[in-house]
């Protein structure tokens, strides 16, 4: 991103969402200038972000702590991080598959994003917010993908 404010940008992008009436929450990053655009979507697994530094992420993910909880109930056992990281990754499979094909079509790249709070399947990109309406535009395109799962 060429933009020298990164924050003003963003503010461009969100005011085109606004008109557009696109349903979103502006979220405040914990570092100075962090902002972001948190797009709803009919996917209950799947979070889309725009960041304040050009970055474009989809994101499919669980909450570790939720997904131990379900596992082991009200056992006192407990389960293994690996173990759990693998009952996760398997439990986001079957809805990434239904998207990977589009998003990477899409021209996104795959990644995983993990920390003990949660893993995530990440398809990302950085796009240009210096130019707003493009930048909105190639946003749409990669909700078509969202939109168009594979069977």
């Amino acid at each position: 991103m060429t933009d020298s404010n990164p924050t003003a940008a963003l503010d461009a992008v969100e005011g085109i969402f606004q008109k557009l009436g696109w349903d979103y929450e502006k979220l405040e990053g914990a570092e100075p200038g962090g902002k972001s655009l948190l797009l709803n979507t009919p996917e209950p697994d799947c979070l889309v972000e725009l960041y304040s530094n050009g970055r474009f992420a989809v994101q499919f993910g669980v909450d570790m702590e939720e997904m131990r909880n379900l596992l082991t109930g009200n056992q006192t056992e407990d389960m293994a991080d690996d173990e759990l990281v693998r009952t996760a990754r398997y439990h986001l499979k079957s809805i990434v598959d239904r998207y990977r094909a589009s998003l990477l079509n899409a021209g996104l790249e795959e990644g995983i994003d993990a920390t003990p709070d949660y893993y995530a399947i990440t398809f990302d990109t950085t796009l240009d917010l210096s130019d707003p309406q493009r930048a909105v535009h190639r946003i749409a395109q990669h909700l078509l993908a969202l939109e168009k799962p594979a069977s």
